[in-house]
């Protein structure tokens, strides 16, 4: 089967929860023996890595500051900034001659710069339509903008042959909207880590290990979870923070009003390969998922109960892994004061974990994504 992908992030180098989605997506898809070609459509501004392939279809730098208006939306408003624009000319030229099986859109936002040569085109109109949701869009946008994004998902989930959803909630909504065709789950996961390589220690000392991208709600979580000084951890041990998160924590009044306490909890680091964060995972002595709200499923649970380490969750953080939480060292929480005292628990040694890598082997991106690739055969058939 030749399934055309397009996104708005590039793959090569995946570091955020979306890109990963994506990159796993396409190296299973290709495992099975499907042709999967993605093409992003993005800001250099935002991702200055893309490979040189993955550059041939950046968004234009003379168009950059109209897309990065702040009086507008990036993601919801892609469409309106490209409209017409001899790029997508381009690549529906590109599109026809690849002649796919499938069309797959990952969210929303590129879908009307090729809703009309889907529907028109005699090549393209033959091609079955994917949408792979990463999560309800317009429940997580700011409210100005929810009703644009709103028609902007339903009319794309009543175009398509597929919808793709991370959890049985997002697949509830996408069902019930006018129009729509088959959805099926298929959540999010993780590479398991190799049991025959021990990682170095990228850190002195226990550590609890907090890692989540720059996206806004992650932040609020650790406000609320964890507050503005994680003083409530045992003495010599640490926070180490990773992702795009790092930045908005440490840019915040909240914590640089207590610049020397936290220099004393707290390790940010960033933004970390793949590598690092294999480290980070195998030596922490607890991970932490202090997350309050959003929608869809969270990578970062796949690799905490795939790490077997300590996991302490606020309740959020388990949507979709709601069954993961009988098993052994997964201790979720209700409130911010329940959750800091596992998480100190955890590091003084008080709880710890037994699980067993045959027990969360359901959570690898294979057995995730299993669901959508045996639905690809299906509709080549």
């Amino acid at each position: 089967m030749k399934i055309a992908a397009f996104g708005h992030y590039p793959i090569h180098r995946p570091l955020h929860g979306g890109q990963r989605r994506v990159a796993a997506i396409a190296r299973q898809a290709r495992a099975a023996g499907n042709i999967f070609r993605y093409v992003p459509i993005y800001s250099t501004r935002g991702y200055p890595d893309g490979s040189p392939d993955e550059r041939r279809s950046a968004v234009p730098d003379a168009l950059l500051p109209r897309l990065h208006d702040p009086q507008r939306r990036e993601d919801l408003h892609f469409s309106d900034t490209l409209k017409d624009h001899p790029l997508i000319e381009g690549l529906i030229r590109e599109l026809r001659e690849f002649a796919p099986d499938a069309v797959q859109f990952e969210h929303p936002w590129l879908y009307p710069l090729f809703a009309e040569a889907l529907n028109r085109d005699p090549v393209l109109r033959r091609a079955r339509l994917i949408y792979s949701a990463h999560n309800v869009e317009a429940a997580l946008i700011d409210p100005h903008w929810r009703a644009e994004a709103e028609a902007l998902e339903a009319a794309l989930v009543a175009r398509a042959d597929l919808a793709v959803a991370v959890c049985d909630a997002d697949a509830r909504h996408f069902a019930g909207l006018p129009g729509a065709a088959e959805v099926v789950v298929a959540p999010n996961g993780c590479w398991a880590p190799d049991p025959e390589t021990v990682p170095s220690a990228p850190l002195d000392g226990p550590y609890a290990l907090v890692a989540g991208s720059a996206h806004p709600p992650n932040a609020r979580g650790y406000w609320a979870s964890i507050g503005e000084i994680p003083g409530f951890l045992p003495p010599r041990s640490r926070l180490a923070m990773a992702g795009g998160m790092t930045h908005l924590i440490t840019t915040d009044d909240r914590f640089r009003r207590h610049a020397q306490m936290n220099a004393e909890f707290v390790v940010p680091l960033g933004v970390v390969e793949e590598e690092a964060l294999s480290g980070l995972l195998h030596h922490a002595r607890a991970i932490c998922l202090p997350i309050t709200e959003g929608g869809g499923t969270n990578l970062k649970t796949a690799e905490a109960l795939m790490s077997c380490k300590p996991v302490i969750a606020m309740r959020p953080a388990m949507r979709g892994f709601e069954e993961a939480e009988r098993l052994s060292g997964v201790h979720v929480a209700d409130d911010p004061e329940q959750f800091r005292c596992l998480l100190r628990d955890a590091m003084t040694g008080a709880i710890g974990s037994q699980r067993r890598p045959d027990e969360v082997a359901q959570y690898g991106w294979p057995a995730q994504l299993a669901p959508l690739i045996s639905r690809y055969e299906s509709l080549a058939a």
